[in-house]
């Protein structure tokens, strides 16, 4: 696989970063044999599509490039490291599926190992989704987000019902929004193409 190449130095406000989010980390969580995140997300500086096991990856061995592996992959703590209300069963090797917050914590992802498409769906899991869903169209002035990923295939997590929106690409995002029909509130899940930001 061609790498696309990334800076091997670290910036100050990337090592500021690094030391913040390190912070967050329960006491007693580390990777450990896990690196489910090493097939799950994508890397755009390795050209590594989601869903695919990086070619640096030994899984339950580590990283070849460990030391001087991009910023984004050292940006890579899944919520079971750093929430503390997740019990061992998030674990990403045995959940099969790695926990991601993302837009300032306004988006919740489910990275799901391609190999368990249905492992989201399985008990505590698919109820927690659902609960956080709920709690999730309530915010204002926007929604929140829940949803799964497949590789690079989208479905949001409704309170009412999970929408399969399918491939997604790097420019175009998924937006809820609130409806009234007669039979109540509606949301209504959209995937338009992100306007190019002007100079």
């Amino acid at each position: 696989m061609k790498t696309v190449g990334f800076p091997l130095e670290i910036t100050p406000a990337q090592t500021a970063e690094l030391a913040r989010i390190d912070g967050m980390v329960v006491p007693g969580r580390a990777c450990g044999t896990c690196s489910l995140c090493c097939k799950v997300l994508g890397v755009f500086e390795l050209a590594k599509p989601a869903g695919k096991w990086c070619t640096h990856c030994r899984p339950g061995n580590g990283c070849d490039i460990y030391a001087t592996r991009p910023f984004a992959c050292r940006r890579f703590y899944c919520e079971w490291t750093i929430s503390k209300g997740l019990g061992p069963e998030w674990r990403p090797e045995q959940a099969k599926f790695a926990l991601f917050k993302s837009n300032g914590g306004r988006r919740l992802t489910a990275h799901v190992d391609p190999g368990y498409p249905s492992a989201w769906q399985r008990s505590p899991y698919y109820q927690n989704f659902k609960a956080w869903a709920a709690q999730a169209v309530q915010k204002t002035p926007e929604m929140d987000l829940v949803d799964v990923m497949i590789g690079e295939r989208l479905i949001v997590v409704l309170p009412d019902r999970d929408v399969d929106v399918g491939i997604t690409a790097a420019d175009e995002l998924v937006t809820l929004s609130k409806k009234l029909t007669a039979a109540g509130q509606f949301i209504e899940v959209s995937k338009t193409k992100c306007t190019p930001a002007t100079a």
